[in-house]
């Protein structure tokens, strides 16, 4: 059942059962900040649908869970380590408000995994991640006007093999599967299986062999054999009715065959020296490794891993964050993970259509060359957004030379952003109106609406790419794909460019943040959907570890200026009462040489 969290705490904390020497050491650690600023945050009212609202015991504070989660990513831990640091830490203790006296106040390994495989079923985490920026952004001021766009490559808990390998481990997982499936029933579809096939793979015992493991010269003709037992798999199961963990498998074995292999009309029978000289031959070759798709099975343990040519198998994560010079601290304001086989240019747009919607649009965006297409540029600017970017590709033809009485279209300046100057001809004189639109012939174009009168008066009207339309408009169009690589490569050769797009490489420092402060890197779990939660749960801390790093600081300086006003303070007095001293005695003396004493 759904129940609030009580904000009520208890004079048995462990904050208040240690000397006040401790007390205050304790109180200089993270955990005192966390709890007066981060604990709170969370909006338990997101959750609320996962547990009944009249039936059953309370939940769990979910403020204490949500936190924990978060601390685990922060530091890194597995469940059983925030176990353990949540049951005996005293910081963990302060950090989440907990009663190290009451049996029911502490967080288990199967209440935080219970709690992730909701998140994971209603899609929450998304929204928490989201929730928890956005209350950080408002509560520190930061500006969002700039920020940064990059992508890193992260990898899941799964061995990279070769192709043998995959295909070895394949054919592993659905054998062991039908093993489990004859234990756990009165069923025998382990023995449909040829007993040579399943030695290759697995012995009678169910231990793993090591048929993957061969020499170079051998893995070729090996592959062969694995390609050839993965449809005699096939063919064997279909049709047949398997519970649902040896179905997962068997799937898993079809895509194999479709993604790997390519069906023949004859079939190809095995050498004399091939493992499966005994067996029948079957209609299936191997598919050259230039021929695959980046998309194809890499591991039987994550099937939802894909190929990246030059970073290889895993996951992308997208992530921008602000930049603005004038923010105390950074935060990442946008995450999504995408497959590793998709191209970056894909994901500006969906990345500022997503920001829109919380309210935090930028004006700028700093991103690579593989973000900066014409495509993505233009698109951003029709979002009001610039998107600060080196040209791809090589660098593009020179303007053609014209002669002077022409209009050249390379010389007309065009606004893309509502900060940019106006649009005006290359005799300065400034459109009424502007307009970005996107064809599917000749792509992205931009639409200038001239002043009438001006064009009309203009010595060069008749060699001009101005039109006069039926209604007394002037318009020019003007092809963005030809000319805006050119005024971008024009752009670049500038100083003034080179310095706003030296904030961009700041974005690097946070992907070396995110892997090896809060392990991103190389996660514990497999699965687009655990992968994704482990990613959020790892943004959030991040930012709040920023949070937290910037409001000690702040609390350091102040108590730094309390401290240095007393020792002013102090310093004043005793100078003070230093000035007053010497000044009476010297009032003494001038009276001691003015009076006379004389003794009678």
């Amino acid at each position: 059942m759904f129940q609030l969290s009580t904000s009520q705490g208890s004079l048995f904390e462990s904050q208040f059962q240690m000397s006040d020497k401790k007390h205050k050491r304790l109180e200089k650690t993270w955990a005192k900040i966390f709890y007066e600023r981060c604990f709170a945050l969370s909006d338990e009212s997101l959750f609320r649908s996962f547990y009944c609202e009249d039936n059953g015991a309370p939940c769990k504070s979910i403020r204490v869970v949500v936190s924990a989660l978060i601390l685990q990513a922060i530091f890194d831990l597995t469940d059983a380590e925030t176990q353990a640091a949540v049951d005996f830490d005293l910081r963990w203790h302060l950090a989440l408000g907990l009663d190290p006296c009451d049996d029911h106040d502490y967080v288990s390994q199967r209440t935080l995994q219970y709690f992730q495989e909701k998140l994971i079923t209603h899609e929450t985490a998304l929204l928490l991640f989201n929730d928890l920026t956005d209350r950080l952004i408002a509560e520190l001021g930061i500006n969002t006007g700039q920020q940064r766009l990059d992508s890193t490559h992260i990898v899941s808990n799964f061995a990279i093999r070769s192709r043998l390998g995959v295909f070895c481990e394949t054919h592993r997982v659905f054998l062991h599967a039908l093993r489990r499936a004859d234990m756990c029933s009165d069923t025998a579809l382990l023995t449909a299986v040829a007993p040579s096939l399943r030695r290759r793979y697995m012995d009678d015992e169910g231990t793993d062999t090591h048929y993957d493991d061969a020499r170079a010269s051998d893995s070729r003709r090996r592959l062969s054999v694995a390609a050839r037992d993965a449809y005699r798999l096939r063919e064997t199961f279909r049709g047949v009715v398997l519970p649902p963990a040896a179905a997962e498998a068997y799937a898993l074995v079809e895509r194999l065959v479709a993604e790997h292999c390519t069906i023949v009309a004859e079939p190809s029978a095995p050498a004399a020296d091939d493992g499966d000289a005994d067996l029948a031959a079957v209609p299936v070759v191997v598919k050259e490794a230039k021929t695959l798709s980046a998309s194809s099975l890499q591991t039987p343990h994550d099937p939802d891993v894909t190929y990246s040519g030059h970073k290889g198998q895993g996951y992308e994560v997208l992530i921008m964050e602000t930049c603005n010079p004038t923010n105390e601290v950074q935060l990442i304001t946008h995450v999504s993970l995408k497959r590793s086989c998709e191209s970056d240019s894909e994901r500006v747009i969906p990345a500022i259509t997503a920001l829109e919607e919380r309210g935090l649009t930028p004006e700028s965006v700093l991103a690579d060359t593989a973000f900066g297409s014409t495509e993505n540029v233009v698109a951003s600017a029709q979002h009001g957004v610039e998107l600060i970017s080196p040209q791809p590709g090589n660098a593009p033809k020179e303007a053609p030379h014209v002669p002077e009485f022409m209009v050249n279209e390379h010389d007309f300046q065009v606004q893309l952003t509502p900060s940019a100057p106006p649009s005006c001809c290359p005799l300065g004189v400034v459109a009424m109106q502007t307009r970005l639109l996107t064809t599917d012939a000749d792509g992205p174009i931009a639409l200038l609406q001239m002043p009438t009168a001006s064009c009309q008066t203009c010595d060069r009207r008749g060699w001009c790419p101005a039109m006069t339309m039926e209604n007394g408009d002037t318009l020019v169009m003007l092809p963005l794909n030809e000319l805006l690589p050119c005024w971008r490569r024009a752009d670049e050769s500038e100083d003034s460019f080179r310095e706003r797009y030296n904030v961009r490489a700041g974005i690097e420092g946070t992907n070396s943040e995110l892997k090896r402060g809060q392990g991103l890197g190389h996660l514990r779990v497999r699965g687009a959907p655990r992968v994704s939660l482990a990613m959020y749960l790892r943004m959030i801390a991040c930012n709040m570890k920023r949070a937290m790093r910037y409001w000690g600081d702040t609390r350091k300086k102040a108590n730094k200026c309390i401290i240095s006003e007393d020792i002013t303070l102090k310093n004043f007095n005793f100078r003070f009462f230093s000035f007053g001293k010497t000044l009476y005695y010297a009032i003494c003396g001038v009276l001691s040489n003015m009076i006379e004493f004389r003794v009678v």
